[in-house]
């Protein structure tokens, strides 16, 4: 009887085991390749840039208040732009990622009002939140610099019209704004994105998005995939 106690017990240690491995290696494989028509259609009305019509969606997910974003934005997105998006090879979409608290919400909110009101110069005022950043790395997620006073300056500065600045002036603190705000990082934890920045392309996600190598293998590698037309 107590042999086949300890059997049982034994037995049900491995099956445990073997569940966790199981969810383990599940949310591995997760974070490298999701569901891509699924993230396509979650992510249409998100900003973007680029050929509508493209075959080859890459998604963005990022953090106004990220160093690491920051670097992405100076040092990789300038060569996707131009290899990419400028020849209407893919479109790009970002997905906001709330990670730093209220200087995340508010550069969220304000960049959607903005897409919202102006999508013209979205990409405009998002690239200015970025070069907003402190040069120190640890500055940057840690002193409060993505403030409401930036946030209007930057929002002014575009190059809209003054009914257009006085309708995203409005709205971005409005509810609709903030909850447009947790939609975007909700996509995050739904898609289980382990960081940022983090790029997916065709619901690949690129594995260094340090290396514009790495970036630029997955992205032709897609296209190789895509039918001709």
């Amino acid at each position: 009887m107590k042999l086949k106690k300890t059997l049982l017990i034994g037995v049900v240690i491995c099956l445990f085991a073997l569940a966790i491995l199981g969810t383990l290696s599940f949310r591995a494989k997760s974070h490298d390749t999701v569901d891509a028509q699924a993230l396509n259609k979650d992510t249409a009305l998100q900003p973007q840039q680029g050929n509508k019509e493209s075959n080859v969606k890459v998604v963005l997910f990022g953090d106004y208040k990220c160093p690491y974003c920051g670097n992405f934005e100076r040092n990789i997105l300038p060569k996707i732009k131009h290899d990419y998006i400028d020849t209407d090879k893919i479109e790009l979409r970002y997905v906001n990622v709330l990670l730093h608290g209220e200087e995340s919400k508010l550069s969220a909110r304000a960049s959607l009002a903005v897409n919202k009101y102006a999508p013209e110069a979205y990409w405009d005022f998002h690239k200015a939140l970025y070069s907003a950043q402190p040069k120190e790395k640890k500055a940057v997620s840690e002193e409060k610099w993505l403030t409401e006073s930036l946030v209007k300056k930057e929002i002014q500065a575009l190059n809209i019209t003054a009914e257009q600045k006085e309708k995203i002036l409005k709205a971005y603190n409005q509810k609709n704004f903030h909850q447009q705000a947790r939609n975007d990082h909700q996509l995050a934890k739904q898609y289980q994105v382990p960081e940022v920045p983090s790029l997916y392309v065709n619901g690949k996600r690129v594995k260094d998005v340090t290396d514009y190598k790495v970036v630029k293998d997955t992205i032709d590698e897609t296209l190789k995939e895509q039918p001709s037309k």
